[in-house]
């Protein structure tokens, strides 16, 4: 049996499980170092879209809070007594009369008179402006040759684009002379134009 001894002042050592240990400190180190780093960029990125999306949605906040303070002013009418209210329903009447054209009424009423029949008399019973238009009650009263010619003047202002509309008619008897009186009441509404 042969025995083998180390006589050196420095017994031999085996160094290379150390190197192993170091070697795996290092890459466990090295690998732990772009993982908080991988990490840290993805939490940095979530920040910053969270903080985006606050941002819109502070954003919507305010804008919301705008619109109702908007609704609240527009809501907040101030209070009319008695008086003011017909005053206000006086100056809305002047403003439809005044926009409202006789001229323009009796011409767009002779184009739909029938041959041999004249107007009488009309009669304007009230003129609203509804959303910036002008609306009339309208009563026409005219005397004809024949009972066709109602007929014929209700189908003629029925064709007339919107412009007037018919809301009821009646036809009296027939006179002395052989002319027929009859009346229309109709809705005028001159903004409209004939179709």
């Amino acid at each position: 049996m042969r025995t083998s001894l180390n006589l050196s002042s420095r017994p031999f050592a085996n160094h290379r499980l150390f190197w192993i240990a170091i070697a795996l400190v290092f890459f466990i180190s090295l690998w732990l170092g772009l993982w908080v780093n991988s990490e840290k960029s993805r939490v940095i990125a979530k920040a910053d879209e969270v903080a985006g999306m606050v941002k819109a949605q502070e954003g919507k906040v305010e804008e919301y809070k705008k619109d109702l303070e908007r609704r609240i002013k527009a809501d907040q009418r101030l209070p009319l007594n008695e008086q003011d209210a017909v005053e206000l329903a006086s100056a809305r009447q002047l403003i439809a009369n005044k926009a409202f054209s006789w001229n323009r009424l009796i011409a767009d009423i002779e184009r739909f008179v029938p041959n041999h029949a004249k107007v009488a008399s009309i009669q304007v019973s009230g003129a609203s402006t509804e959303s910036g238009s002008v609306v009339a009650q309208v009563e026409i009263k005219a005397i004809g040759q024949t009972t066709a010619q109602l007929t014929e003047m209700m189908e003629s202002l029925e064709k007339s684009g919107g412009l007037f509309e018919v809301r009821s008619f009646s036809q009296e008897a027939v006179a002395d002379t052989g002319e027929v009186p009859f009346s229309l009441r109709v809705t005028y509404l001159p903004n409209r134009s004939e179709g």
